[in-house]
């Protein structure tokens, strides 16, 4: 049995860079709470002041916030924000829009019911600008009660997760993100190597 060692050798190498690039980008899980806050940033320190200003806020009291830079090349990017009482299906419209380089751009709006903290999901995969803006750090801006009809809203914390993540959150605040595992793209490239490398050693074998 004979191999094209060149073409197996080239199919290999391109598994590599594939797995190499990857390696680059490692998921991530970037999370803005409490416990970060800046100044002008009001997500709720814990469960029970989710009622208490500053942190419960109405139409005159929106607010934006900014993500940490994430370097790398991602797969997918998934905006997700932990809120308490959006009465979505009773009219509350409390909008969620990001800066893409140039504008503001809507997301859409926050989902949940009453008297809940639920996580609202935001899929930026498939926007051209999401990249660059990831990396630089991505913006995010809240309309809350847009229509101003009276609603109130609570933030508990907002999470960026690039090619899946490696934090596992859930919606109430205070309550830390837990560590999960993830696997490594270098395990793959050595695999890869080790493979390319047997089949090297089988083909001499065979001419011998």
């Amino acid at each position: 049995m004979t191999y094209n060692f060149g073409k197996l050798f080239a199919g290999f190498a391109a598994v590599i860079a594939l797995m190499s690039s990857a390696a680059m980008a490692a998921p991530i899980t970037d999370v803005k709470e409490y416990n970060n806050n800046s100044a002008t940033e009001y997500f709720v320190d814990s469960d029970g002041n989710k009622y208490n200003q500053p942190f419960y806020r109405n139409q005159n009291q929106d607010w934006e916030w900014i993500h940490n830079p994430l370097a790398g090349l991602f797969s997918n990017i998934k905006l997700s924000i932990s809120a308490f009482d959006v009465d979505f299906a009773q009219g509350e419209l409390d909008a969620i829009s990001v800066f893409d380089g140039t504008s503001w751009l809507s997301l859409g709006y926050l989902a949940g019911a009453s008297d809940i903290w639920a996580f609202t999901d935001f899929d930026l995969t498939g926007f051209s600008w999401a990249q660059s803006q990831v990396n630089a750090g991505l913006k995010v801006r809240m309309n809350i009660d847009q229509n101003n009809a009276g609603w109130l809203v609570t933030l508990g914390k907002s999470t960026l997760t690039v090619n899946g993540g490696d934090l596992a959150c859930v919606p109430t605040p205070g309550v830390p993100c837990t560590s999960i595992d993830v696997s490594e793209p270098g395990a793959f490239a050595l695999f890869g190597l080790a493979f390319a490398g047997l089949m090297l050693r089988r083909r001499k074998a065979n001419k011998a």
